[in-house]
């Protein structure tokens, strides 16, 4: 294996990855929300009502403000509702009929993408692909797992100097 070809791979990858992103981005826009809106209503649609909007930054990987502002938009809308929980300091999120309806709609319009994006592979190539995809998914794991290890054992090799 050469690094140019590995180059080229990772370049690849890190494209495709954009282009897919932007692909969604534009549908979801389409719609009338963004990015960070939408994924909070899959959650929620997904996983039904949650506690509180800290777990769902946590949960979503992404910001306690970002969720925030997200959450005020996509109320105003209808999309989802507030509920007093069993614990009167934190508001329970569900999402409405209004929000699972786009919830439906952008589904359908990720299917459509799905289905373009592999336009023209075999199943024997998608099944190639996929298998590609979670070895290099094991391998950033495990790249990660030791660099972690490795992290923990040089903050404890210097408590011990």
């Amino acid at each position: 294996m050469t690094n140019e070809k590995l180059s080229r791979a990772v370049e690849m990858m890190i494209r495709t990855d954009h282009m897919h992103r932007a692909m969604i981005d534009g549908r979801v826009r389409e719609i009338g929300i963004h990015r960070t809106q939408h994924r909070i209503l899959m959650h929620l649609a997904r996983c039904g009502m949650l506690p509180s909007q800290k777990e769902l930054a946590e949960r979503l990987d992404i910001t306690a403000a970002a969720v925030t502002g997200a959450l005020k938009k996509i109320e105003r809308d209808g999309y989802i509702e507030r509920k007093l929980g069993h614990d009167n300091r934190y508001n329970e999120l569900e999402i409405t009929d209004k929000g699972r309806a786009l919830v439906e709609r952008t589904r359908a319009l990720f299917s459509e993408a799905d289905v373009s994006m592999f336009d023209g592979f075999s199943d024997g190539e998608l099944e190639s692909y996929i298998a590609c995809l979670e070895k290099l998914e094991g391998n950033i794991k495990r790249n990660m797992a030791q660099r972690s290890h490795e992290g923990r054992k040089e903050k404890s090799d210097e408590k011990m100097v």
